[in-house]
This record gives C-alpha cells, sequence and structure tokens, in this order.
C-alpha cells in the first residue's frame, strides 16, 4: 500500500495530510469505514496529540475499528501506511511529481461494453484520493432549486400504523366516546373518531461520485442537501471506489459549508468506479440496508461499471427486493438515442421501476412528477420505455 506523495511542504501540513488519507486506506483494505468513524479519528488526534506513534495507533484503534477481528487488518495497514509515508517525509528533495493511478488488481477484471456501445470507456476503476472543490451555485441552478423546495411536500407519502384522534376520520373511537359518556351519565353526545395520518416515506439516495460522474456530482450533492433539509427521513450515500454515508453532514442549513465539510471526508471523488463492490458494501452493513426497506431508492449513477457486471446486478436485484421502489436515473438518458446496452445496466434493467434523465437540475426537478406515479404504479416498469431483447447479463 503506497502513501500519497508528498509535496515540499511544512512538517505540520505532511502529518495532516498523512492523518487525513489513512481512513481511506482501511477503507480500501476492507474495513467499514463511514465518515463519522473517520471525524472522530481525526478529532481525536487533534485534541490528545499523540507523544509517539504508539499513541498514534492506539487511537486509530478505538476510533476506527469496530470489533477485535479487524485488529490484525488495521496493524497490517497502519504499519504499510505510516511506515512508509514517514520514510517519504523524511526526504523533501524528492522532485514533486503526481502519483501514478494505481493499477486495479487482479480480481477486478474489466468487462468490455457490448459492440456499438462506447459510454463505458469513459469509467475507470483506480483509486484516486483528492479533495472535490465545489463552486457556487448559478443563478439559474439556484432559481430551480428554489423551485424544487416548493415541491418538496409532494414526495411519496404513506399512511400511519398507528391510529390518532381525528374530528372526521373514519373509524369510531369507542374507547374515547365511552369515557366521555361517563360524564354525561352514559348518554352519548358525540362519537369520537380517528384516522391514519400520512407521514412521509423513506427516501434513500445512492450518488456516484466518480470520474465519470464528475459534472453531475454537485449538483446532485446540492439537490441531496436540499432534501436532506426539507423532508425528513432521507438518507444519502456517496459511492466511487468505496461508499461513504454523507446525511449528517449535509444536515448543515449553508449547503457550501455542507459540500465543503464532506469534501474533507469522502476521499474517493472524481475517481474510479465500482458501483457493484459499493453497494455490496453497503448491503453487507445491516443497519444500512435496514434503510431500504420500505424507501423509495432513488440511485444516480451513469452505470458505468468496469468491474464484474454479475456483482452489480446482483446488489441492484437485492435493493430492488427490498425498497418500496427503485429508481435509477442517469445523465445518459439526456440523449433521446440512449439504451442501455452494457451488460451491467441491461442486466439491471428488469429490476428497475423507472430508468429516467438526471442530467441537470431541471431533470432532476421533473423526477419529481415521476414518483407518485411510479410509487402507485407496477413493478419493473422500466423494460416497457426500452426494448430490448437478446442481451445477456
Amino acid at each position: 500500500m503506497k502513501a500519497p506523495a508528498v509535496r515540499p511542504h511544512s512538517p505540520a501540513f505532511i502529518a495532516a495530510e498523512l492523518l487525513a488519507g489513512f481512513p481511506a486506506a482501511l477503507r480500501e483494505a476492507g474495513l467499514v469505514i463511514d465518515p463519522g468513524r473517520a471525524v472522530c479519528f481525526l478529532q481525536a488526534a487533534r485534541a490528545a496529540p499523540p507523544r509517539g506513534i504508539s499513541d498514534l495507533a492506539r487511537i486509530g484503534r478505538v476510533t476506527l475499528t469496530g470489533s477485535p477481528a479487524d485488529f490484525p487488518i488495521y496493524d497490517a495497514v497502519f504499519e504499510a501506511w505510516f511506515g512508509q509515508s514517514l520514510m517519504i517525509a523524511a526526504a523533501p528533495d524528492e522532485d514533486d511529481e503526481a502519483p501514478k493511478p494505481s493499477s486495479p488488481r487482479g480480481d477486478q477484471s474489466r468487462t468490455d461494453p457490448l459492440e456499438g456501445d462506447t459510454a463505458g470507456k469513459a469509467a475507470a476503476d483506480d483509486l484516486v484520493r483528492g479533495r472535490k472543490n465545489f463552486g457556487r451555485v448559478s443563478d439559474a441552478d439556484a432559481q430551480t432549486l428554489a423551485r424544487i423546495r416548493r415541491k418538496v411536500a409532494r414526495l411519496p407519502h404513506m399512511q400511519s400504523r398507528n391510529w390518532t384522534p381525528s374530528p372526521r376520520g373514519p373509524r369510531i373511537d369507542l374507547a374515547r366516546t365511552c369515557r366521555a359518556a361517563r360524564a354525561t351519565f352514559g348518554e352519548t353526545l358525540r362519537m369520537t373518531r380517528m384516522s391514519r395520518p400520512e407521514r412521509p416515506r423513506k427516501l434513500l439516495l445512492l450518488i456516484d461520485v466518480s470520474g465519470s460522474m464528475k459534472a453531475q456530482s454537485e449538483i446532485y450533492l446540492r439537490f441531496a442537501h436540499l432534501l436532506v433539509r426539507e423532508r425528513p427521513r432521507v438518507e444519502c450515500f456517496c459511492f466511487g471506489t468505496s461508499l461513504s454515508r454523507v446525511t449528517a453532514m449535509l444536515k448543515h442549513r449553508d449547503p457550501d459549508q455542507a459540500l465543503g465539510r464532506l469534501a474533507d471526508m469522502v476521499f474517493d471523488f472524481d475517481g474510479g468506479t465500482r458501483i457493484g463492490s459499493s453497494l455490496e458494501e453497503f448491503l453487507s452493513v445491516s443497519r444500512h440496508a435496514a434503510l431500504v426497506r420500505g424507501a423509495v431508492t432513488v440511485l444516480l449513477s451513469d452505470g458505468l461499471e468496469r468491474g464484474d457486471p454479475a456483482e452489480m446486478v446482483h446488489a441492484v436485484e437485492r435493493i430492488a427486493r427490498l425498497s418500496h421502489r427503485l429508481v435509477w436515473a442517469t445523465p445518459l438518458a439526456a440523449d433521446p438515442r440512449y439504451r442501455p446496452l452494457t451488460r451491467a445496466m441491461a442486466g439491471i434493467l428488469p429490476h428497475l421501476d423507472d430508468l429516467c434523465d438526471a442530467g441537470s437540475l431541471g431533470a432532476l426537478d421533473r423526477l419529481f412528477g415521476r414518483l407518485d406515479a411510479v410509487e402507485h404504479g407496477p413493478r419493473g416498469q422500466a423494460t416497457r420505455r426500452f426494448s430490448i431483447t437478446g442481451i445477456a447479463a
């Protein structure tokens, strides 16, 4: 495992770079490191500065591991990361060169797209570490976001299982009616009714932030920030080469500050694409998989999987079974000639309830109008839009 190339800056800068990159290295090695654990690690290192490498190792064990079973992987990554990084930091006179992208692992072989479909060549599976720089929202996008904010109340709702008092409810509350009658010597003067109130249905956003989605990832995250702030029961995850839960960071009231905090904790922006493995990682955590049950899941991605398409198809099939409805929104669908011809997209198409355009904020605005029809329509309607036969996943 290689540490990031160090530019000739101050020792404090080098130490900060090493600490910030360590959680991503553990995530790459297979540990489940969400942004919350990474934040705890960095805060602990700042609040109680370690006096030596052993102190730093103990801080990392406490904040970044979930059980003693994680210790062997943690110790190996720690030794490789900080041991080699300290040797690099001790040689400040080396040339300042950009790090070369790592080669794909042997078990992550590339799958070529079908003949005539070259869109997948834009995707990659390399791990790139770097901080995403978000720009200011344009006036047109700000107006679109304001229009979306006014429509948030129209998103899908569901009836609560609990009955509550209501003046025009369909059911008579016999217990409350009898209690009221006792005050009038058994004479029933008023029938108390109750109903099952509506509450917002769970909404789950899974956002692809890989290099092939570089042009759209910022507008997707601003869209997600609006939903997380304005609507309850919304969860948001980012994935590229790994998975990150970003709901807590998007709850900040200022969108620019929220995206800035998110950029400090998500290390795979504009990097490679491992959709299947990221979705499998999501489903492998029970508390994450519980968020899918009964939710309208919106997956924002171009679907350009560079690994084994069977892994992506299997993960999407599981998510579709758990979700109330599954919508795949892709910027490629902005072109009327678009057809899901790659093996991965053709394989997941029967499991999708809708496959729609997500090339701009305006397209996401139109997505609101589709959700109600998708929620109340039959399952697996995406195949009706695309007449594709003879394509094996």
